[in-house]
C-alpha cells in the first residue's frame, strides 16, 4: 500500500474565489475588534526549503501573505490552523519567528523584524482562531467573486430520491420511510427521515430507541441493487453488565434480516452455508466493547438474536487515531512524511484494517446475499467509515462524481458525523505557544504538542473523515478506471473539511445545521466542485464498465477480487462464482495491494470477468 498521497501531496490550498483583503463583511463583523494589526511589511516566509520576502496581511477570516514581486499569494484560513508558536529572536538575523502548523499538513514560518509586530500578529491570530461559536466562521461571510455556475449543492442529496433509487417506497418494498424523527426529538443526531422495515411501526421504534446509545436505532444505509441484502447502521446496545435486552430491538433487527429471501447458488452453500447467515459487525476491538459494558453499554448478546453471527473488527477509537496522526506528522516540517514516522504511527495499519473490515461486509452482502448491521459505540465515526467504504465498492453510482457527493451527504453529513468536534473548528488558546514569555524556547515542539492532546478541549478531535478519504485514495490507486473523480478532488475535499469556507462540513448534526440556518446563509462545497468539475475528473474513468447489466450476475464481484494464481488473471481461467473450491481459495487471498497496470493492462480485475 502506498504512503498516502492525500498526506504527501496536500500542497495546493484553494486559490480561486478569494475575497478582497477587506470586505464589507469584515467591517461589519465583530471580529474586527480583535485586529490589533492588519499589515506587516518585509516579512520573511519560510515554507520547506523555499524562502520568500513579502507583506503579511491579517483579515478577520484569513492570513494573506503577498510576495514582494506580487507574483504569488498564500492564503491561510484561521480554522485550518492547528498550532502557533512564537519563539525568541534569532541570533543571526535578529528576526522574530512565528511558526504556524496547519491541519492540512503544511507548516509556515514567518520571520518578523519588530518584536511588537510579532506579538500583535500572534495575539491577533489567536483571537481570530479561538472563536466561541460556529456562527463566526468564514462560511457565513463568504461571497465568491463570481457566482458559481452550479447552485444545487444543498439539494444534491434527497432522501426520498436516493432511497427510491434503491427501491424503497414501492408497493413491493420491505422498507418504508418513517417521519418519527421529523422534529429531531426522537434522536437529535439522526436525519429527519429514516428508512426502516415496513412491518415495524413507529411505536416499536420508540421503544427500541431506549436500548441504543443516543437513541440511534438500526436504520437502512444501503439496499443491494440485485439481491436486496441490506447494510444498516446503529449505535451500540445498552446491554450493561446485567445483560439487558429489548424485545423491540430484537424484533427490529429480525425484521431487517427477513427483508429479503436470498437463494445461494449450490456451489456457494459449501462456503457460506446452506442457509443465509446475517452479520452484526461491531467495529471496535473486543476489549473496548467489553469495557463499555461496565458503563451500561456493550455489544449484543447473541443468544437473543436469531440466525446471525457477530464479528469484532478491531478498529481503534478516535484517541488512538489522533495519536497515530500526531506521530505521522511529528516533525515541524512534515512534508514529505518520513518513513520512520509512517512506520511508528501505524497509520497504514489502521487504513488496512478499515479496508479489510469493509471487504468482509462486501462479501457478505454481494456474494452471500446476507444482511449486515454495523455499529461502533455511538455510530457516527467508525460506523460511517465502514458503511461508506462498503457502499462505495458495492454500487458504481457512488463512484461517479455526483454519486460520491451523495454518499458523503448521506453517510456522513445527514447521519451526524461530528464535523465541528472532529475537525477542531473551534480552536483553543492552549494551541498557541508563546515561548518568549514562558522561557520554553528550547522545549521540543512535539513534546508541547503531546501535552495538548491530554487536554479535554482536544479529546474530541480525530482524523476520522480523513481516514475515509485515504481509504478512497487507496481504492482509486488500485482501481484507477472505476472512479470518475481524481486525487485532486479528494485533496481539496480534505482541505475544505477544515477551511470553514463552505457550510457543508459545519456543525455536528443535521439538527445543528438547521438551528444555525447553514443551508440558507452559506454556500455548499458541492457548488464549488460542480462549477469546476473538469478540474476534478479522472481521465482514466471507464463509465461503460459501470453498467449494472454487465454486473447483473454474481461474477461481477469476482472481477473485483484478486485471486491466488501463478499467472496473471485472464478471462479464460478466472474462477466461476459456482466453483466452490476456487472461491474458497480466492476469498482467503484477497489483497488491497496496488497493481501496476502499465506493465500488464490485461490483469485489471475490474475489467476481467
Amino acid at each position: 500500500m502506498k504512503q498516502s498521497k492525500l498526506i504527501k501531496l496536500v500542497r495546493k490550498a484553494i486559490g480561486r474565489h478569494k475575497a478582497p483583503l477587506y470586505t464589507t463583511a469584515d467591517s461589519n463583523n465583530g471580529n474586527m475588534d480583535f485586529l490589533k494589526i492588519t499589515k506587516v511589511e518585509n516579512v520573511t516566509l519560510e515554507k520547506g526549503q523555499v524562502i520568500t520576502i513579502g507583506t503579511l496581511h491579517l483579515t478577520t477570516h484569513q492570513i494573506i501573505f503577498r510576495h514582494a514581486d506580487r507574483k504569488g499569494e498564500l492564503w491561510v484560513p484561521y480554522p485550518i490552523i492547528h498550532t502557533v508558536e512564537r519563539r525568541l529572536c534569532t541570533t543571526d538575523s535578529k528576526l522574530w519567528p512565528l511558526t504556524i502548523r496547519c491541519r492540512d499538513f503544511k507548516t509556515y514560518s514567518f520571520f518578523i523584524q519588530l518584536e511588537q509586530d510579532s506579538m500583535d500578529v500572534f495575539d491577533t491570530i489567536q483571537k481570530l482562531t479561538c472563536i466561541e461559536s460556529i456562527k463566526y466562521v468564514y462560511a457565513f461571510d463568504y461571497k465568491p467573486e463570481k457566482e458559481f455556475s452550479s447552485s444545487d449543492g444543498w439539494s444534491i442529496y434527497n432522501v426520498f430520491q436516493e432511497y427510491g433509487r434503491m427501491g424503497v417506497g414501492i408497493p413491493t418494498s420491505s422498507w418504508r420511510f418513517s417521519s418519527v424523527n421529523q422534529d429531531y426529538t426522537f434522536c437529535e443526531t439522526y436525519p429527519h427521515t429514516l428508512v426502516v422495515p415496513a412491518k415495524i411501526s413507529d411505536n416499536v421504534l420508540n421503544h427500541a430507541s431506549k436500548f441504543r446509545s443516543k437513541n440511534r436505532i438500526p436504520v437502512l444505509s444501503y439496499l443491494h441493487w440485485q439481491n436486496k441484502a441490506s447494510i444498516t447502521r446503529s449505535s451500540q446496545p445498552m446491554v450493561g453488565l446485567k445483560k439487558n435486552r429489548s424485545i423491540q430491538d430484537e424484533k427490529l433487527i429480525e425484521a431487517i434480516f427477513q427483508s429479503n429471501d436470498p437463494t445461494l447458488p449450490p456451489g456457494l452453500q459449501s462456503v457460506f452455508g446452506s442457509t443465509q447467515t446475517n452479520l452484526i459487525v461491531d467495529a471496535r476491538p473486543t476489549a473496548n466493547a467489553i469495557a463499555n459494558a461496565a458503563i451500561g453499554a456493550g455489544s449484543e448478546n447473541m443468544e437473543n438474536y436469531k440466525n446471525c453471527d457477530r464479528k469484532f473488527m478491531g478498529i481503534d477509537n478516535i484517541h488512538v487515531m489522533r495519536e497515530s496522526l500526531t506521530k505521522l506528522t511529528a516533525d515541524a516540517q512534515c512534508l514529505p512524511i518520513k518513513k520512520q514516522n509512517l512506520d511508528r504511527s501505524n497509520w497504514l495499519k489502521h487504513i488496512a484494517t478499515l479496508l479489510e473490515s469493509s471487504l468482509i461486509i462486501i462479501k457478505n452482502v454481494h456474494i452471500a446475499s446476507s444482511h449486515v448491521l454495523i455499529h461502533c459505540s455511538d455510530g457516527w465515526d467508525r460506523t460511517a467509515q465502514l458503511t461508506s467504504i462498503s457502499i462505495l465498492c458495492l454500487d458504481p453510482y457512488y463512484r461517479t462524481f455526483r454519486g460520491f457527493q451523495v454518499l458523503v451527504e448521506k453517510e456522513w453529513v445527514s447521519f451526524g458525523h461530528k464535523f465541528t468536534e472532529r475537525s477542531g473548528h473551534l480552536s483553543d488558546e492552549k494551541y498557541f505557544i508563546n515561548s518568549v514569555n514562558t522561557n520554553a524556547a528550547n522545549t521540543a515542539f512535539n513534546t508541547v504538542q503531546s501535552k495538548f492532546y491530554n487536554q479535554p478541549h482536544v479529546r474530541e478531535i480525530s482524523p476520522v473523515f480523513q481516514q475515509f478519504l485515504d481509504c478512497v485514495f487507496q481504492l482509486l490507486t488500485q482501481f484507477p478506471t472505476r472512479f470518475e473523480f481524481n486525487e485532486k478532488f479528494l485533496i481539496e475535499l480534505h482541505y475544505h473539511c477544515y477551511s470553514c469556507q463552505f457550510g457543508t462540513f459545519l456543525c455536528n448534526s443535521e439538527k445543528e445545521r438547521m438551528d444555525y440556518e447553514v443551508t440558507t446563509k452559506t454556500y455548499s462545497v458541492w457548488d464549488y466542485f460542480n462549477s469546476n468539475k473538469n478540474d476534478f475528473l479522472n481521465p482514466l474513468f471507464d463509465g461503460g464498465a459501470e453498467d449494472k447489466e454487465d454486473m447483473g450476475n454474481n461474477e461481477g464481484f469476482t472481477a473485483r477480487i484478486r485471486w491466488k494464481s501463478d499467472s496473471p488473471i485472464s478471462r479464460t481461467n478466472s474462477p466461476g462464482i459456482n466453483d466452490a473450491d476456487t472461491l474458497k481459495e480466492g476469498l482467503q487471498t484477497i489483497s488491497f495491494k496496488p497493481v501496476n497496470y502499465d506493465d500488464n493492462p490485461d490483469i485489471d480485475p475490474w475489467k476481467n470477468k
